[in-house]
């Protein structure tokens, strides 16, 4: 679920003028794979073997409706999510159904989310388990023109939160920390010009535990993402991911 906040809602940013908050504007991710139709996952930039696929669909507006998630071809579909967004465009909630043999559709809701706004400027984000009798709620703190806090709450107790450091407005580092404030993890974002170009993720010790580098076509959509593991009791695996659009 969190990969799937992450297409919508993380590092958001806003334009600024006269002092307020007018206008969402997306990551550099979200922006440079505006459109997107397939994620394909390898193993490797040399393996033909496709270990993961995520179709995208979207509505007559331009806006993602749906998105599919398979294994290592479209036979069976793992699960699926659903996008609903108000008269403004902005998105409302999500619906996230996963394969369930013992469901009479063959799919059950695992999760849904709904987002809170203030105006344009989204607040509070409820993801809601029902099948665990659990819910998430993640609360967005900003300084006026960028969202520096991201706190995640289980229930009601305080889980964690995310800090975010900007330079140049784009966003530069974000520093996810426990609820006692200790930093669990950290990623520090490298551009090229106005691409983003590389993502470096640390351990508390700040040790580099992963990297994802992108590649873009001639219209400044991102094509690759190479992701590579670099210590060697990282429970990850490395892969790629090719874009098509």
């Amino acid at each position: 679920m969190n990969f799937l906040i992450l297409l919508l809602t993380s590092i958001i940013t806003f334009s600024y003028s006269d002092g307020q908050i007018k206008n969402l504007k997306m990551s550099p991710i979200d922006e440079a794979t505006i459109g997107v139709k397939s994620k394909i996952f390898y193993f490797s930039l040399e393996s033909n073997q496709i270990n993961a696929i995520e179709d995208f669909e979207y509505n007559k507006n331009g806006q993602l409706q749906k998105k599919t998630y398979y294994g290592g071809d479209r036979k069976i579909i793992y699960h699926y999510e659903l996008y609903n967004y108000d008269n403004n465009g902005k998105p409302t909630y999500i619906l996230n159904y996963w394969s369930n043999i013992k469901s009479p559709t063959g799919y059950v809701l695992l999760d849904s989310t709904i987002y809170l706004y203030t105006g344009n400027l989204l607040t509070t984000e409820n993801v809601t388990y029902p099948l665990a009798h659990y819910y998430e709620k993640y609360v967005y703190e900003y300084d006026g023109k960028y969202l520096i806090k991201k706190t995640m709450f289980h229930n009601e107790d305080l889980e964690s939160y995310i800090t975010y450091e900007y330079k140049d407005g784009k966003i530069l580092k974000d520093r996810n920390c426990s609820k006692a404030g200790n930093i669990t993890s950290t990623k520090e974002y490298k551009y090229k010009d106005s691409a983003l170009v590389e993502i470096d993720y640390y351990t508390p010790r700040h040790e580099t535990i992963r990297r994802k580098e992108y590649s873009y076509n001639d219209s400044g959509k991102i094509v690759l993402e190479k992701v590579d593991e670099l210590l060697i009791y990282s429970s990850s695996l490395p892969y790629v991911v090719k874009y098509e659009y």
